[in-house]
């Protein structure tokens, strides 16, 4: 998608630029917030694009409203294009409990705890940001499935010196887990508006 597509919306690119750039200082994370159909997947998009251009490794995830109830669906998203041997070295109770995870292996007699799984997506991370930057990305983060919300706070509330940044999109409501994983200077929040006809 061209950025010149995007009508009157140059204040919101500019502040994507900006968390990609790393201008923001100590933002981590920059939130796209708007009513249903007002442009935000599609700068989320354009911001998507941006990063990789520029060379970055891009964890997409799309929530879906109907998948909301289906555990991990976000993280099977996320780790969709991830091998397991580039996480290869994630401990190995950890990268089992993420293979389990993501249906990449089946479950023992006893399912992995949830903590296990988050744990494994912080390991997973900090080993993806070791070679290259990283950006996660997800949009209707309002839908995320609950399992996957969770993972994610988790290992966005570690992850500090890590090139890993964060760009979401959602619409109007509650602040979510993985936002609330975030301290304020490290959150940038830009609400989409409507634009006129002129």
């Amino acid at each position: 998608m061209d950025a010149g597509l995007l009508v009157a919306r140059e204040g919101e690119l500019e502040a994507i630029r900006s968390v990609l750039r790393g201008d923001g200082a100590d933002a981590r994370a920059l939130v796209l917030q708007g009513d249903p159909g007002v442009g935000k997947t599609s700068l989320w998009e354009r911001g998507v694009a941006w990063a990789r251009e520029d060379g970055r490794r891009v964890l997409v995830a799309r929530a879906s409203e109907d998948e909301g109830g289906l555990p991990f669906a976000g993280l099977i998203d996320l780790f969709d294009a991830v091998t397991s041997e580039e996480l290869g070295s994630v401990p190995a109770p950890q990268g089992r409990a993420l293979d389990v995870a993501l249906y990449r292996a089946d479950p023992t007699d006893r399912p992995p705890e949830a903590q296990v799984i988050s744990l494994a997506v912080l390991s997973a991370l900090r080993v993806l940001s070791q070679g290259e930057r990283v950006l996660v990305a997800i949009d209707d983060l309002q839908w995320l499935d609950s399992a996957s919300e969770e993972a994610i706070a988790y290992a966005a509330r570690r992850l500090h010196a890590e090139p890993v940044t964060f760009l979401l999109a959602r619409r109007p409501g509650r602040r979510t887990a993985v936002e609330k994983a975030f301290p304020d200077e490290e959150l940038v929040r830009v609400d989409v508006g409507g634009i006129s006809l002129g």
